[in-house]
């Protein structure tokens, strides 16, 4: 039985050494360069100024949708409504009242320009062509606004953006130096070479296969290592030497290392559903607290002040809020403003609709705590992504917490006990997001990058042996 295992563990090694020393590898980029991401704050920046002198035509015969949002802004140079509801979008020219249902390519040209200026990138702009996918726009998520329009600009950075044909937003941007690191990093980290991830299914399957025979492999290792770690006449503790010693021993230092995060890797992507969160839909309806419907959006645009809209916004965002109709003013760097729905004045949100909130959010459940938190806690905080700050956190007896944004009041963030397992046993294990101290930086890279570093070495030592077996 032991000689069976001595074999299973090396010819297991032979298929998948490579493969766990190159998960091992491009972890180090993926501590420092992210998968390209175009955040909200991005596209605010690409957008001009609103200019409604000419606003606001509407139609008088548009089907009365029901609406979870809607936003004015600058498409280039022309304001126009979204409509949003559910997954979809629905674009108005509020210069015309007519109904936007494909981006043609000059259209593209202009929302292309018009980003690139405002994001100050320089250079002739090309269209590369229009697609549906590929290494940089495969995530699902971005399904309903293909096919996309391709751009790349001539400047240092080689820049390039898309544009959906569907909406006309621009959804990706990357650099030359992401694309560089992410090809050494998430791409090889995640497996996500396109011809294999736009098949979610097979990515998935290839994803769950490879970690636990990784798993079996670091197991059967683990039990070797520790059966081979003992005393012997020549005052050795390991019977190997050279690369096999380096291997031997850290194994043994590393294994359970190893073995956290091929586990808290395979967690990633919730194999089986096993961590499957709830949606908090019927959270998000009660904040809501109704339906807004398309003449609704119409009759509350046709009623603003727009002389007193405040200055540099680039977006008006509108929705339901406890029943109640509210609007937001974004501008370009970022930053909203809650205004009156008639008037454009700030209409701050007050801690009395709070308290209110908590209890419409989930009316059976009781609440443990409730009130403002301005730095994160176990489950709201910031890393590699940005959290804002301050929100109302709501945490309730049976564990669940819910976030609202101070300025709009909506659902931030929300974790019930599958996401809680989730955070700890993913990202606690697997990013070292353990606690507020651990995961500040540098003491965060002072950890992880020597555990790492020994887990790459017993990785690298076993890929070695494996292919010097093989080659022989």
């Amino acid at each position: 039985m032991v000689k069976f295992l001595f074999l299973l563990h090396r010819y297991l090694g032979i298929a998948l050494g490579l493969i766990i020393s190159l998960w091992c590898l491009s972890g180090f980029v993926m501590m420092y360069v992210q998968f390209p991401d175009l955040t909200n704050e991005n596209q605010l920046q690409g957008l001009n100024d609103l200019d409604l002198s000419s606003c606001c035509v509407l139609p008088n015969d548009f089907s009365d949708i029901p609406i979870d949002r809607f936003r004015i802004e600058m498409m280039a140079e022309r304001p126009i409504l979204r409509l949003s509801s559910g997954l979809y979008q629905y674009i108005i020219d509020i210069t015309n009242g007519e109904y936007l249902t494909n981006i043609d390519e000059e259209t593209g040209y202009a929302v292309a320009g018009t980003f690139a200026n405002n994001m100050g990138i320089s250079g002739t702009i090309k269209l590369l062509g229009t697609i549906d996918h590929d290494q940089w726009t495969i995530y699902g998520g971005l399904n309903p606004n293909r096919p996309l329009l391709h751009y790349r600009s001539t400047d240092n950075s080689a820049t390039e953006w898309y544009i959906s044909r569907i909406n006309g937003e621009v959804i990706q941007m990357t650099t030359a130096r992401e694309r560089f690191w992410n090809w050494a990093g998430s791409v090889v980290h995640w497996i996500y070479p396109t011809i294999l991830r736009q098949h979610t299914g097979a990515w998935t399957q290839v994803i769950i296969g490879l970690s636990v025979l990784g798993l079996f492999l670091t197991v059967i290792g683990i039990y070797i290592g520790l059966r081979q770690f003992k005393d012997r006449r020549s005052g050795r503790l390991s019977p190997y030497r050279g690369v096999m010693l380096w291997h031997h021993y850290t194994g043994l230092v590393f294994g359970i290392l190893t073995l956290t995060w091929l586990f808290s890797g395979l967690l990633s992507i919730n194999p089986w559903g096993t961590f499957e969160g709830r949606s908090f839909s019927s959270e998000v309806a009660r904040i809501r607290g109704g339906t807004m419907g398309f003449y609704q959006a119409r009759d509350l645009i046709n009623n603003l002040a727009l002389d007193n809209l405040p200055s540099r916004t680039v977006r008006l965002e509108g929705g339901l809020l406890n029943g109640e109709p509210y609007l937001l003013a974004w501008r370009s760097d970022g930053t909203n403003t809650r205004l009156n729905q008639r008037t454009l004045n700030p209409n701050p949100l007050t801690e009395p609709l709070f308290r209110t909130l908590a209890a419409r959010v989930r009316p059976d459940a009781a609440i443990r705590s409730q009130g403002w938190i301005s730095e994160g806690d176990a489950y709201y905080y910031s890393h590699h992504d940005e959290k804002l700050f301050p929100v109302y956190r709501i945490h309730y007896e049976d564990g669940e917490r819910i976030y609202l944004n101070s300025i709009s009041g909506q659902l931030s963030f929300a974790v019930d006990k599958n996401r809680q397992w989730s955070r700890w046993l993913f990202l606690g294990l697997h990013r070292g997001d353990l606690s507020e101290l651990i995961r500040s930086r540098p003491l965060w890279d002072l950890i992880l990058l020597p555990l790492l570093a020994g887990v790459t070495l017993g990785a690298l030592t076993g890929t070695w042996m494996g292919l010097r077996r093989l080659l022989r």
